[in-house]
């Protein structure tokens, strides 16, 4: 349904009319996603709310769910890591902006964008920081034996220790 609507795409009247729109994504769709991972496990889906942020605002809640590959930084294995996101866009001059610090603004002009952008960005944004997978043991590895350096400079407190022991 999200690609009938992409080229008949209205911000404004979806958010007056306070749509709801189902889709589901295609993972060869989320180029940027598999590029930042290991690779797309699943399609992405979820909904897209369209409202009016304090009655005058158009606004996009994405709420979005799929699962990448990713690699353990603790164990250096490939696991599935399901992601949640959910966000909250609200389409307003830079101007009138100041007040909504608290919320994602983006310029009237980001309307006209594919939503396919919105949702692969919730997504990115998603993605833990430090990949760590549930459970995982550290790599266990062994260094070679370290050679013990011996310091060529002589302690400068050696010799006052020495003159402290002849008193």
């Amino acid at each position: 349904m999200l690609e009938k609507l992409l080229h008949q795409l209205d911000v404004k009247s979806l958010a007056r009319s306070a749509k709801e729109i189902p889709f589901v994504l295609k993972r060869e769709e989320l180029v940027r996603l598999m590029q930042a991972t290991q690779g797309v496990c699943s399609d992405a889906s979820g909904v897209l709310r369209f409202s009016l942020f304090e009655g005058r605002y158009p606004q996009v809640e994405v709420q979005v769910s799929a699962s990448v590959t990713l690699i353990c930084q603790r164990s250096l294995e490939a696991y599935e890591q399901p992601l949640q996101a959910h966000a909250f866009l609200v389409f307003a001059d830079e101007d009138e902006t100041e007040w909504l610090e608290s919320q994602d603004v983006l310029s009237p002009e980001e309307m006209d964008e594919d939503p396919r952008l919105w949702i692969e960005d919730s997504l990115l944004l998603a993605l833990p920081l430090v990949p760590v997978q549930p459970g995982s043991q550290p790599v266990e590895y062994q260094i070679g034996e370290v050679a013990q350096v011996e310091s060529v400079k002589p302690n400068p407190f050696a010799n006052l220790k020495a003159m402290l022991q002849k008193e």
